[in-house]
């Protein structure tokens, strides 16, 4: 491979010593992701640094909020404490599960990104394991076997285009998701706000940071909205702590959402013809997610579904019981409840990412369907009969029962049917009739059921049977003597 032409083409150095120190820098690159679908190393730099508001990636906008990472301030901390145990004091009344006594966590953004990123991996790797196969066979499938380029001036990782392209596309994905979650350090208020379990078990968590951003960019009033997060915050940990399967049947979502992912060709031929390897910045301010489109199956389609209903069930069954508890305590509880409504119908730059390639997406209408469902259960079922419904992923509502008119099942007998019923009249004699029943009268006139499992009415049953009777007996004496000639008859 002529490595001095390649360089001169894309306007970079053409000095073969930099040329090689730089593949072997890539090489050390690709070597430091492992087995790994996704180049965590450089994953979480750009998470922690993304997070920090430093320097970011080209193309993607500046980060919103306070200046850097903060610490929480001693006074911070105890003011979000206390609102904390206002919010479980208030919780308790209105739900049937155990709420948490662990005590508020508050965290910086780097503590936010620390503790939530054991749980990233299980969610991204499934995606980027798939994406990355795909984008490897693509790559083999249009370009074929490409031998030349196992020259010695720049190994391929893998020995061949698909492995080289699977590496490739760990370390694309490195990049997009350590911005992602980097940007949700930012913005996340607690450990729960996209709906998965992404803190310590059992352990509610804050940013102070953010949740003071969140305040001053909307005006709220400071207390009660410390006590609006705590609450929401707190709600989701109980949930998740008294429904064991509940997180577990989330990730499996996104794994089945993610199996069979394919690559579109098209796509991708379309953008290298557009690739202008002379301008390097126009090549730095493409963004990841725009380099490979990917198509979506019957199957991921259904996954998917079912991964926004489950998340809509919970946002809801959050948004239910955190109103309960605090309307009529807290001032501009709609106020805060509409704010983050907005945020979820708006979304970041982050959990659109997420949406796009993970599946995370938070649907209004299908909340706003969930939480009128939950509603209902509540009106007919109380508050037991609904925390209920968390026993089994069985006993939740599909998809369809949302997106339809959502009711919960009716226990009593509607205003048409008692009144169809009151119609109903009984005989005058009662007791005649049934004894008439009991000692057989008139059973000559009652229905009977013929050879084929029909009914034949009063006055024919008894000529039907006859009939039936003489074609049996001839059948009979058919299969007995051969025929049903008299000269047979006589020979029997």
């Amino acid at each position: 491979m002529d490595l001095s032409a390649l360089a001169q083409q894309a306007n970079l150095p053409q000095d073969p010593a930099q040329l090689r120190a730089a593949a072997a820098q890539m090489q050390n690159m690709f070597a430091a992701q492992g087995d790994s679908p996704v180049n965590w190393d450089m994953a979480e730099d750009i998470a922690r640094r993304t997070a920090a508001g430093q320097a970011g990636i080209p193309g993607t906008p500046e980060p919103a909020g306070t200046p850097g990472d903060p610490a929480p301030t001693d006074a911070a901390t105890s003011e979000l404490r206390q609102a904390a145990q206002v919010a479980r004091l208030w919780l308790d009344p209105v739900i049937s599960v155990d709420v948490p006594s662990t005590e508020l966590a508050v965290y910086s953004r780097g503590t936010w990104l620390a503790r939530t990123l054991p749980r990233w991996k299980p969610i991204v790797e499934p995606v980027a394991k798939y994406m990355a196969g795909a984008i490897g066979e693509a790559i083999s499938a249009q370009l074929g076997q490409m031998g030349e380029f196992g020259g010695a001036d720049m190994p391929i990782p893998g020995g061949d285009p698909a492995a080289m392209m699977e590496r490739i596309g760990g370390t694309m994905f490195g990049v997009q998701f350590g911005h992602a979650i980097g940007s949700l350090a930012r913005e996340a208020a607690g450990t729960t706000d996209l709906g998965l379990p992404l803190g310590r078990d059992g352990e509610p968590a804050l940013v102070a940071a953010n949740v003071e951003d969140l305040i001053s960019a909307h005006s709220l009033d400071p207390g009660a909205a410390r006590i609006f997060l705590a609450a929401r915050e707190i709600a989701h940990t109980a949930l998740f702590a008294s429904t064991p399967w509940l997180g577990k049947a989330l990730f499996s979502a996104i794994e089945d959402f993610s199996r069979g992912i394919t690559l579109d060709l098209d796509a991708l031929d379309e953008m290298v013809r557009d690739l202008d390897l002379s301008d390097p910045e126009a090549m730095q301010a493409r963004r990841p997610e725009e380099m490979f489109v990917f198509t979506r199956r019957a199957s991921q389609e259904r996954a998917l579904e079912e991964l926004a209903t489950t998340l809509a069930l919970i946002e809801a069954w959050v948004d239910h019981v955190t109103t309960k508890a605090l309307d009529g305590k807290l001032p501009e509880l709609e106020a805060m409840r509409e704010v983050l409504r907005r945020r979820r119908a708006s979304g970041g730059p982050a959990e659109q990412m997420l949406s796009k390639t993970v599946g995370i997406e938070l649907r209004p209408r299908r909340v706003r369907e969930a939480l009128a469902w939950w509603e209902s259960v509540l009106d007919t079922e109380g508050e037991a009969g609904r925390e209920a419904k968390w026993d089994h992923p069985d006993l939740l509502p599909t998809p369809e029962v949302l997106s339809g008119r959502p009711q919960a099942p009716q226990p009593a007998a509607s205003q048409t049917e008692v009144e169809d019923l009151a119609d109903v009249a009984l005989p005058e004699d009662f007791d005649a009739e049934l004894e008439k029943l009991l000692s057989g009268d008139g059973q000559e006139r009652a229905p009977r059921e013929d050879e084929q499992g029909g009914l034949h009415g009063s006055g024919t049953a008894h000529d039907d049977n006859d009939e039936n009777r003489e074609d049996r007996e001839d059948d009979e004496d058919d299969e007995e003597g051969g025929s049903s000639s008299p000269g047979g008859a006589d020979g029997r």
